[in-house]
Order: C-alpha cells, then structure tokens, then sequence
C-alpha cells in the first residue's frame, strides 16, 4: 500500500490515472509521514514536502527495509524493495496493537502544479527529458561519486519509462 499527504479523491485519481495494484491512503495531516521520520521541512520550491520512502513492514510486524530517498527524485532500486518483500513473505502474523499518532506537519501543497496532472502520455517524456539532463551533469564532472549517483538515477528513471509505457498502453482503448 501507500501513503499520501494528497486528499483521498486525489489519491484515487492516481491509483486510476496509475492503475496501481494496491491502495493509495491519505494522510493529510503527515503524522505517518513524521513519524517515519519522511519529511523534509525545508523541501523544494513550494516548502515542507514528504520524502519519497518505502518501508517494507512484514506481517510478523519486522522491518526489513527502510529508505527515506533525500530529495523528491531518490529512489532505491527495485531490486531491493523485491528482495526484502521475499525475506518477509512466509513471516507468522502478529496482531496489530492499536495506537494513534499525532498530526505531523502538514506539507504544503503545490499550488496550480497540484491542481492539474501530468497527463499520461507526457510521463515518458519527461523522465527522459530528466535522463539527458543528468546525463549533462554526469559528463560534466570527473567526481567519480557523482558519476556514480547520475548513472543510479539514470537507472531508476529507466525503469520509471518501462513503467510509464506499460501503464500507458494498458489505458489504450482495445
């Protein structure tokens, strides 16, 4: 499943939009969001914004991968997302202990950005657009840590494209 800071009826835009296979929650106030320690209080050009995470939570409630990415276009491979869903796959079920959290603070909103989405046909695109622009900064450096960080994020936008293909000519009309 995941969480977001965005309003229900937005978030069931996205899961249709995406054709998500699991369900898209709604936290508008970001207490998951600070209690995961996801959120970024300086953020981007429209303020505070939640951190892009993934948290793999078994079903015996252990955690065997956490990545809170550092600004809004880190993500850590899918490979090892899949990897610690298997390590969790045959895990006992512990009850859950019920419990409330607190509001966290809320990110703004992105303003007319928010209000209009990307339609899907310019998904692709625009990761590539973002490929050949890293790919400028990764031939503009001889910081090999850099070199390196450019060719991850080449290699997450990568298979952001596959995606945005896929989920693209599945929305195709037959």
């Amino acid at each position: 499943m995941g969480i977001s800071v965005d309003t229900p009826a937005e978030n069931a835009a996205m899961v249709d939009k995406l054709r998500l296979p699991s369900p898209l929650l709604s936290d508008p106030a970001a207490a998951v969001i600070a209690a995961w320690d996801a959120y970024d209080p300086v953020g981007g050009m429209h303020g505070p914004i939640a951190r892009p995470a993934i948290f793999v939570v078994g079903r015996d409630q252990s955690i065997p991968y956490e990545y809170v990415g550092r600004d809004f276009a880190d993500r850590p491979p899918n490979s090892e997302v899949l990897a610690a869903l298997d390590a969790v796959r045959d895990a006992p079920v512990r009850p859950l202990e019920r419990s409330l959290s607190a509001p966290g603070p809320r990110p703004l909103d992105a303003g007319n950005l928010a209000d209009k989405p990307m339609p899907l046909s310019d998904i692709a695109p625009y990761f590539r657009g973002a490929t050949f622009g890293v790919q400028a900064i990764s031939l503009r450096t001889d910081d090999p840590v850099v070199k390196a960080e450019c060719d991850r994020f080449r290699a997450i936008v990568g298979d952001y494209i596959k995606a945005a293909v896929a989920t693209r000519r599945m929305a195709e009309p037959a």
